[in-house]
Parts: structure tokens; sequence; C-alpha cells
């Protein structure tokens, strides 16, 4: 939700770019941080009041797609990809709790660098 007014611009300018959303309900690394550095003692992390966002793009005159299975995924990219002269929000759905990797904890070096869960 950051950043939800450029979809105005893109509406402005004409712009037909992909909108890729990895949707997971939370404030992804805000959520992912707690777990990792505060023993998942979450504060202000899941957002239980998020817009529909397929409808939301649809309201600027964009498309919006929702994905929500694992083999809808590249059906719906090859869609968005015939879609050459519009803005298309593609919302993708993951698992709330599936982290991000890579990542660098805090105070740590760049060497130091998380790969995946099997280094925490």
């Amino acid at each position: 939700q950051m950043c939800i007014q450029e979809l105005s611009t893109c509406l402005q300018y004409n712009t037909p770019i992909k909108i890729c959303s990895l949707n997971n309900r939370y404030l992804g690394m805000v959520r992912q941080w707690q777990e990792i550095e505060y023993s998942g003692r979450y504060s202000h992390s899941y957002m239980d009041a998020l817009p529909n966002f397929v409808k939301l793009a649809e309201a600027y005159g964009h498309v919006g797609m929702l994905i929500e299975r694992p083999q809808d995924v590249e059906p719906a990219l090859r869609e968005a990809r015939k879609l050459k002269d519009r803005t298309v929000f593609m919302d993708f759905r993951t698992d709330p709790t599936e982290n991000v990797f890579p990542m660098v904890k805090a105070g740590a070096g760049i060497t130091e660098m998380l790969l995946g869960s099997e280094d925490l």
C-alpha cells in the first residue's frame, strides 16, 4: 500500500507496465524481522484491513488479476504479457509465514548474508 498512488501515475501517463504484488497480508519484512530478531513478538505488522487490490486497480481503469494458486502463476503472467497496451496489477497471494531471502541481519555485514531459513 505504500506506493498505491502510482496507480494514478500509470493512468495519467498511460504506462503499460505489469505490477506484481507478492501479497502475504502482512508488512512482510517487518513481520520477518519481528520473527527473527524478536522471537515472533509481532507488533503492527498484520494487515487485517487491506483493500481488494483487483478492484482498486480496476477503479483506476487498469486490469486487476488475483492469483491464489501456484499453478495459476504462469497462465496469469502469459495473460498479462498479452495486454501490451494496459497497466496490469497482479495480486499474487503468498503464504503469510514465508520469509524473504537473501537478507542481512541487523548489525551484520554483507558477507554474513542469510541465504535461506537454514542459515537462521
